[in-house]
């Protein structure tokens, strides 16, 4: 295989899946992976669930070497947006799956997984979420030494990392955010403050003395709402401070130990990529307002009741 071209769409989250199904590819076929910014640089600024317009976010991690960007648009016939293709997705999804994997196209925009046939095409695209952890699990060490931040971590951030480094540290992700907009909320609202103290007290049962740090994009919402100090005065919570990239922050919540997230992909991709053995990961029973099943509940996670 001569090219792998991913489009990439969403935030860092949303582009790491992305990212690691191509590399899922080009481990088995070979190639130079092409990640393709067009939806980014194009259209991302017209979504209704977007609070900023989204741009690429994987320039500042390693990666593997052998990877490419571009910005061009694929022809009609494989674009979700095209009026001719929107209804073709909706009715038959897995028909146009077929009929455009044989030509070397991979297209799958749903959460339910897709088996990936053999593929013979000297270039393949492919657009979809690809969040299952059937996509990508044969390159999770690839992955683990290659989604690491290429920039110095910042000294004012010491605190963190002082803490993160420690036996028990507990990194706890909190998304607010564009999760508050009412579009998102009815698709992915679940985790409520109940769920965040119920994970904190199941995860002292198994821990001596835990550090929690908590990450979130809304660190004033967190201490208002959740009030960790208050239900459990007797641990110490540590905040990050607000304002750090999206690279600093993956560096500092995988140098924790154990993770209690939110249903979140950025939340994921920090247990994912942490190399800490015998961790212990906590999760929403709910991916979904709906209950719908996704593809990343791993074996060995702790399931909360997510609430409401």
């Amino acid at each position: 295989m001569n090219e792998i071209h991913v489009l990439l769409t969403g935030r860092l989250g949303n582009q790491l899946f992305q990212y690691a199904f191509a590399r899922s590819l080009q481990k088995q076929y070979g190639g130079r992976i092409v990640c393709n910014t067009f939806d980014l640089d194009h259209r991302s600024e017209k979504s209704k669930v977007a609070d900023q317009k989204f741009s690429y976010a994987m320039g500042d991690f390693k990666l593997d070497e052998n990877v490419a960007l571009e910005d061009a648009a694929l022809p009609w016939y494989a674009d979700f947006s095209s009026p001719l293709i929107k209804p073709v997705k909706k009715l038959f999804p897995r028909r146009y799956f077929d009929f455009m994997a044989r030509r070397g196209y991979l297209m799958w925009q749903r959460t339910d997984y897709m088996p990936i046939p053999k593929l013979e095409c000297e270039d393949v695209f492919a657009w979809g979420w690809w969040q299952d952890i059937r996509y990508f699990q044969d390159v999770q060490t690839e992955l683990s030494d290659e989604v690491v931040p290429v920039t110095d971590p910042l000294p004012e951030n010491q605190y963190i990392y002082n803490a993160a480094s420690g036996e028990e540290s507990v990194c706890i992700s909190i998304r607010c955010g564009n999760y508050f907009n009412p579009t998102v909320k009815k698709l992915l609202y679940v985790c409520t403050p109940e769920y965040f103290r119920n994970a904190v007290e199941s995860i002292t049962k198994r821990l001596t003395h835990p550090k929690f740090i908590v990450f979130t994009d809304d660190v004033d919402w967190v201490k208002e709402n959740i009030r960790f100090e208050s239900a459990y005065p007797q641990y110490e919570f540590l905040y990050e401070r607000g304002s750090d990239t999206v690279e600093e922050k993956i560096r500092m919540m995988t140098l924790c130990k154990h993770f209690i997230i939110s249903n979140s992909t950025f939340s994921w991709w920090a247990q994912f990529l942490s190399k800490s053995e015998n961790k212990i990961v906590i999760a929403p029973d709910r991916w979904f307002v709906d209950g719908r099943r996704i593809g990343l509940y791993m074996h060995g996670w702790t399931l909360i009741p997510a609430g409401q």
